[in-house]
């Protein structure tokens, strides 16, 4: 190898290193960045969708959990007591009078 080629290379070397550098320039600049940015964006979104799931549940298990007499649970609970009630008076009536009169 002559001194001349030996710096051929070098020279080659060189050059293939900044295009290598440049083309790693560009796809940072076109195609990492903006895809950077749009799964960041993705993720907000998921985020956002998640806090809206929570909200909404939080406040279904408020209804659904007794809370002392405010809640959907304390209504059913009172109309069930209710209806046990009504269903042993009438049952106690039927006893009682049997023949309807």
């Amino acid at each position: 190898m002559t001194v001349r080629s030996l710096g051929d290379l070098i020279i080659y070397s060189g050059t293939v290193a900044a295009a290598l550098a440049a083309i790693g320039a560009i796809v940072r600049w076109v195609v990492l960045r903006p895809l950077k940015k749009w799964i960041a964006e993705q993720i907000r979104k998921v985020q956002q969708s998640t806090q809206a799931v929570q909200e909404t549940a939080d406040k279904v298990h408020a209804e659904v959990s007794p809370n002392h007499g405010h809640s959907l649970k304390d209504t059913v609970v009172r109309t069930e007591v209710k209806v046990d009630l009504l269903t042993k008076r009438f049952e106690d009536h039927l006893t009682n009078h049997p023949s309807g009169g």
